[in-house]
Order: C-alpha cells, then sequence, then structure tokens
C-alpha cells in the first residue's frame, strides 16, 4: 500500500520562548528543574517580565510538532494536528510548520491564544517549562482527520494531551481510529511529572491502543511504579502493556523492548548546550526508520544520533537535514563534527 504520510502527529501546538538563566533563578522562583509545569499566562508573563536583559530565542514548537519536524528533516512525510488560536502567533506557527516541510491544516480558536511555553535553560543544558497552553486545551475529537490517520504508517500521539480533558479526548480518538484502520499508535509520555500524575491514563491507553511507547528512564519508572527496579526490569514491565518500548538513558544511549528482545543501543558522548527536543528528536529518527525500511536498531542507531546532535546545539530544531546523511550515520560518525555534505 502506498501511503500519503509516513506519521501522523497529533500534539500541543505551542510557540516556545527559550531563555538561558543559572540555577539560583530557578530557587528564587521555586521551580522544579528539569519539569513541565502549566501555569496561567499571566504566571507566565510575570516570569517572563522578570528575565529582560537575558538571551531569548523564540520558535514554533510542542513536543509532537517537532518529532514532526524532525521525520520531515530526515525525509518523511509527516502531518500535524494541533490548536492554535486566530492570532498572529497562530499564523505565524503555521509558516513555520509549512517551511519545515510538515502539512498544518486544522481551524483555529477564536476564544484563546496560541500556546506560550517558557523554556528556562541551566548551564548544565537542562531544562525547565512553564507552560500556558492557550488554545490547546480546545482540541477536540472533531480536529482529528479520520482520512489521513487512515493514509498514514504510525499516528504519534504526545503524552501532555492529556493534561486537557478535551485534548486527551482527541488523542484517544486517533488511537481509536488508527486501531481500526489498522495503522500503528505510537505514544511519548512526555514528561515525568506527566508520567507520574496521569500513570493510569498512560497505562490504559497504552494496554488498549499503543504498538510502540517512547520514554526516558525516569518516565518509566513512574510508569511502572513499585514495581521499577534494573533498567532491564523496568522495560520489560512495560512491554508487558505493549510489543514494542524505546527506552532513553541519557549519555548511556537508549533499550530498546522488542516483542520481547532487548536491545541496547549506544549513546554518544557530547558536550551538553541545551536538552529540550532532545526525546523528540530521538524519536524522530525511530518512527523514520520504522517507517522506511530500517530495522529496529537502525532506527534507534538514527534516534541516538539526532539526541545527541540536539542536545549540542540551542533549541528544539537541528539546523541540518540529516536525510541526506543517514548512510554516514549508519557508518557511525561523530554527531560532535560537523556532517560533511
Amino acid at each position: 500500500m502506498a501511503y500519503r504520510y509516513d506519521v501522523y502527529g497529533v500534539g500541543n501546538a505551542i510557540v516556545d520562548t527559550e531563555v538561558q538563566v543559572n540555577d539560583d533563578l530557578l530557587r528564587s522562583n521555586e521551580l522544579a528543574k528539569g519539569i513541565m509545569t502549566l501555569v496561567s499566562g499571566e504566571q507566565q508573563a510575570a516570569l517572563l517580565g522578570g528575565l529582560e536583559g537575558y538571551d531569548q530565542h523564540g520558535a514554533a514548537g510542542g513536543s509532537a510538532a517537532n518529532t514532526m519536524v524532525g521525520v520531515a528533516q530526515f525525509g518523511g512525510k509527516a502531518y500535524y494536528t494541533g490548536k492554535v488560536g486566530n492570532d498572529m502567533a497562530g499564523a505565524l506557527y503555521r509558516e513555520s510548520m509549512g517551511k519545515a516541510g510538515v502539512e498544518f491544516d486544522v481551524a483555529g480558536n477564536d476564544g484563546l491564544p496560541t500556546g506560550t511555553c517558557l523554556i528556562l535553560v541551566t548551564p548544565d543544558g537542562e531544562r525547565t517549562m512553564q507552560t500556558s497552553l492557550g488554545a490547546s486545551v480546545e482540541l477536540t475529537p472533531g480536529d482529528i482527520d479520520e482520512g489521513r490517520v487512515r493514509e498514514s504508517q504510525i499516528v504519534y500521539i504526545e503524552g501532555y494531551l492529556f493534561g486537557s480533558p478535551s485534548a486527551s479526548r482527541a488523542a484517544v480518538r486517533a488511537m481509536e481510529l488508527a486501531q481500526n484502520a489498522e495503522v500503528r499508535v505510537a505514544l511519548s509520555l512526555s514528561d515525568p511529572a506527566m508520567a507520574e500524575h496521569f500513570r493510569e491514563s498512560f497505562q490504559k491507553a497504552t494496554k488498549s491502543f499503543v504498538d510502540v511507547l517512547f520514554c526516558n528512564e525516569h518516565e518509566a519508572c513512574f510508569y511502572v511504579g513499585s514495581e521499577a527496579g534494573s533498567r532491564e526490569q523496568t522495560i520489560r514491565a512495560i512491554g508487558a502493556d505493549c510489543g514494542m518500548v524505546f527506552m532513553t538513558c541519557g549519555a548511556d544511549g537508549s533499550l530498546v523492548y522488542d516483542h520481547g528482545a532487548i536491545i541496547e543501543v549506544r549513546g554518544h558522548r557530547v558536550s551538553v548546550v541545551d536538552t529540550t527536543g532532545a526525546g523528540d528528536v530521538y524519536a524522530s529518527g525511530v518512527l523514520y526508520g520504522l517507517t522506511n525500511g530500517m530495522s529496529v536498531n537502525e532506527a534507534a542507531r538514527l534516534g541516538s544520533f539526532a539526541s545527541a546532535k540536539i542536545v549540542s546545539q540551542l533549541g528544539p530544531r537541528l539546523d541540518v537535514r540529516l536525510g541526506e546523511h543517514i548512510a554516514t550515520i549508519m557508518d557511525g560518525a561523530d554527531p560532535a563534527k560537523e556532517l560533511s555534505e
């Protein structure tokens, strides 16, 4: 069958503002380091107002959106469903996705502004996020395009959607449509706080719909709960709920559960500048590989390289189209070095 899309992504459409700060600022504002926290627009604005003089970088973002952009940068075909406001930020978001090669065609919301995220990056590269979801909370099951779901190889859902009742129903609707159409379903747990607070929802969705689950080792431990043990024990416990699990372990690489088999994928030692988007681009490499004839091991290696590359720079999106370098990556390219043309 000829598919129109490799991956159909669903997530929160968010405009990011990234600021480099020190740990003292996190402590003085009582912010939980490395965690995404939902805040009001007013709370976010108040915090941002105290950051005058800091270097700031803005971009259209959102976890699943970053992954879809990554799929397109690898040379894949991606469609994205997210909700923006009918405002200037929403228009810029649409333009950004189009320029990145990702199809994005969802009606805007008149009542709420486009969602925003303030990303605070400390010297160790860790990111702490303060998110105002805005129009993203109004994503509904009706926004899921059944026709495009059927024309995709994989439907990819970001776990952040479970933070909104309406968006979580949209996520479940997308998974139901995919399952009915025999389209594979992939889910990312997204954040340790999400994995902890929405553990039961994630487990229910995974057992019911998910074929491929993405997580880091911290999220995996929250998903498993008191049963968590070694990395292998933890990933096997998740594997009892779905056939394939990709668990990232920082510089140690990743561990993959493939229908009973455990695969260790080496990591890369690089100078970490910013961990924003590391899990997102890891997923993009894996999803591209799985939908373009690569083995599970090769797909994970592609994701591992992309993840190492992204943490070496500022921002959640790569400035190089990795699709032009896949052979070099598979030959063992060093992500700390420039890729040759």
